[in-house]
């Protein structure tokens, strides 16, 4: 990457050699052109192939060995710099933290005021939502409060370019350096150059933040790291990916040879090496985070169904981030996956009459997953324990599942979904945990001592709660919110139903 220069600008064709004390020897001596910038230099006229707007990146001249391998905050603040504008103070570096007289500091002339983000509250929360998604593998903290004085990353959504003294059309700007992190650094996504783009700010937002983090461009247009066009939310992608996108007429923005059939190849400016994988990085520093898991519902067969061995079973999955894959279980045994759409799929042929439970687990592409059963029976459904085989059996809904007093039966005490035969452990707000069994509302299913407690889209039979339907001998729950683990999800249950 070119280093740009603090300071006052020479002429464009001009080259210096910047020195960074302690770095690696390829990181020691870099090629700068002043004005033409980098780490963003995305400009659209080299090659049709560059369609985002051009941004640029400051050196910044970073001992590795002073900054700690360890980030001093996970926090990363989203400046929008209203209602007045930002004032951001010249200096000699990038700096997040407020002082009495700015928000911030820049290596600029003067001190400057970026004008406000000036979309639809709309445009906004979707910016916000945006970089919640996309940093939600990783440990990070997206923040829309200021947290000055306390250390934290920043990137001001906001403004032009020409509000800080930077040439039109620059889209973005942010300080690299080869160490591990830029602490407190300062970065800017100029919205007025995107308009009310909801995928392009954010897809720069997060270029620049990452730039501070020792990121180089990437040759994967999914990835918020590139020069290249992408329709569509761009991810950290989590493998080995080319370093490149950046190329001109067959050179690095370092003077790297460039290769590939596009000619936008190139090794990584601090690594020396061909590959970076921008997910793995973020993890590093930041750890992982918890990303929401996916949709998942079987549509058919409904619970309760009756039907025949090697049944149809179709499933609805989707994820923000994409859907891995779909697994089926039958009676906890894995009969079939699916890696793409529709998820579609035949229970095995060779089932017996009786009750089967039916399982889908969805996984994002981040491993993140969630499931959803039913009960469905072969054979004449139960009217009664008595019509079950097992005399610990009980009968729910024309199912046959382990009743009270059997081991993992129907309220037995629960850690998880696995210490259930229906492979659901709930508790409630007082943190009493027990196995429970799909209900449906209304109709009186759950034996003595249970009602069919409202949760969400279904019902579930829960111990000494009282439906209305009669069924039940002890008082009523005590109310507050249940919440249901399943052996690899879980699903918040925020009301119940209480008896008129």
């Amino acid at each position: 990457m070119k280093r740009v220069l603090f300071g006052a600008v020479a002429v464009a064709s001009t080259f210096f050699a910047v020195a960074v004390a302690g770095s690696p020897a390829n990181a020691e001596s870099r090629l700068v052109v002043p004005t033409h910038g980098d780490s963003i230099n995305e400009d659209a006229s080299p090659t049709p192939l560059m369609a985002r707007p051009r941004t640029d990146m400051v050196w910044m001249d970073l001992d590795p060995a002073s900054v700690s391998p360890a980030v001093s905050t996970n926090k990363i603040y989203l400046n929008n710099c209203k209602p007045n504008g930002c004032v951001v103070r010249g200096g000699t570096g990038a700096s997040s933290i407020d002082t009495s007289t700015s928000q911030g500091g820049w290596p600029i002339s003067g001190t400057r005021t970026l004008t406000a983000f000036d979309q639809p509250d709309a445009v906004w929360n979707g910016v916000v939502d945006c970089m919640k998604d996309v940093f939600s593998p990783f440990g990070v903290e997206i923040i829309t409060t200021n947290p000055s004085p306390a250390a934290h990353f920043e990137i001001m959504i906001a403004g032009r370019p020409q509000d800080l003294g930077m040439s039109s059309g620059i889209g973005g700007v942010s300080p690299f350096s080869c160490a591990e992190h830029i602490p407190n650094s300062l970065v800017f996504a100029f919205s007025k150059v995107y308009g009310n783009d909801v995928e392009e700010i954010c897809a720069t937002a997060a270029q620049e933040i990452a730039h501070s983090f020792r990121l180089d461009h990437v040759t994967d247009a999914s990835d918020p790291l590139t020069y290249f066009g992408y329709n569509g939310r761009r991810r950290f992608k989590d493998a080995n990916v080319t370093c490149g996108s950046d190329c001109v007429q067959g050179q690095g923005p370092q003077g790297e040879t460039c290769s590939g059939s596009n000619g936008q190849t190139r090794i990584c400016s601090c690594t020396n090496q061909p590959t970076q994988n921008s997910a793995a990085r973020l993890r590093l520093l930041f750890g992982s985070g918890t990303p929401t898991p996916p949709m998942v519902k079987i549509n058919n067969p409904k619970l309760g169904a009756n039907v025949s061995p090697g049944f149809p079973v179709s499933i609805d999955a989707s994820d923000d981030n994409g859907i891995q894959k779909v697994e089926l279980y039958v009676d906890n045994v894995l009969t079939s996956t699916l890696m793409v759409g529709p998820f579609a799929f035949n229970a095995p042929s060779m089932l017996s009459d009786g009750t089967h439970n039916v399982k889908a687990i969805a996984y994002d592409i981040y491993g993140t997953s969630a499931a959803d059963n039913v009960q469905v029976v072969i054979g004449v459904p139960c009217g009664k324990p008595a019509d079950c085989a097992k005399d610990t059996d009980t009968c729910i809904g024309g199912r046959c599942v382990p009743g009270p007093g059997t081991q993992g039966g129907l309220g037995s005490t629960c850690n998880s979904g696995p210490d259930c035969a229906s492979g659901q452990c709930a508790s409630d707000s007082s943190g009493a945990k027990y196995c429970v069994e799909n209900c449906v509302l209304d109709e009186g299913q759950c034996p003595e001592g249970f009602g069919c407690l409202e949760a969400g889209m279904q019902g579930v039979c829960w111990p000494g709660y009282d439906d209305g339907t009669g069924g039940i001998c002890s008082a009523g729950g005590t109310g507050g919110a249940l919440s249901l683990g399943l052996a690899f999800a879980s699903m918040l249950f925020a009301r119940r139903r209480r008896r008129s």
